[in-house]
């Protein structure tokens, strides 16, 4: 249908045009591994006076001896093969624990103060505990950069050819996947259910994470 807008009718006051979006009180980024979330939600928290966390800064605020980057590790590395149904993820050895550890470090998190949360919260369970939330996914589209990000990493160090660092990836999103498939009825990576969807290559690092701080203070 072709609409031309010099023609169109006068939205005065008609709810649907003029929703007011209002600052959230934590927002959650998703991320693709290697598309700079990190960088991208540390900066953007930087300059719209949110606190920034992820995985091991959670731990570190719960400063759990059992539940500890080790412990993490231990159980991801068992979600990192493919993408699990939701049973399976229960199942799976220590994830439970980890999953309860999180809950709490989340809670200690918002109680502090707005927030951003790398990859480690749903929408669903920030609203039931009375929060507003906004929701963010970062991605990015070029696998030779993805792959030169990935080389920077030492936790990369064993991934010699671009196919080994590729495969790398991938299981980092199997992760990434499975921990909110557990708890989510959305998909992770589902563009559509998210409030706003940034593309690092074409972005870059910098200029979202200022583009996603003025969204988040108004500007």
């Amino acid at each position: 249908m072709a609409e031309d807008i010099r023609t169109m009718a006068d939205t005065t006051g008609v709810a649907a045009f003029h929703h007011q979006f209002e600052k959230p009180y934590c927002v959650l980024l998703d991320s693709e591994y290697c598309s700079m979330g990190r960088m991208i939600g540390a900066k953007a928290c930087e300059k719209a006076g949110y606190t920034y966390y992820d995985a091991v800064i959670l731990l570190d605020l719960l400063n759990d001896k059992e539940v500890n980057v080790e412990f993490m590790a231990k159980v991801e590395n068992q979600l990192r093969n493919r993408h699990l149904s939701k049973e399976e993820i229960l199942a799976v050895d220590g994830y439970q624990k980890l999953n309860d550890a999180f809950d709490k470090a989340i809670d200690m998190a918002l109680a502090k103060g707005p927030c951003l949360i790398h990859d480690r919260a749903i929408k669903e369970d920030i609203e039931k505990r009375g929060y507003s939330v906004f929701t963010v996914l970062n991605y990015a589209t070029d696998n030779k950069t993805k792959i030169e990000r990935a080389k920077l990493s030492p936790a990369n160090s064993d991934c010699h050819s671009d196919e080994e660092f590729l495969a790398r990836i991938q299981e980092e999103d199997n992760i990434r996947y499975n921990t909110h498939h557990a708890k989510s009825d959305t998909t992770w990576g589902d563009k559509a259910t998210y409030d706003l969807c940034l593309n690092a290559e074409t972005l870059g690092r910098d200029y979202a994470g200022e583009l996603l701080a003025n969204i988040l203070t108004g500007r």
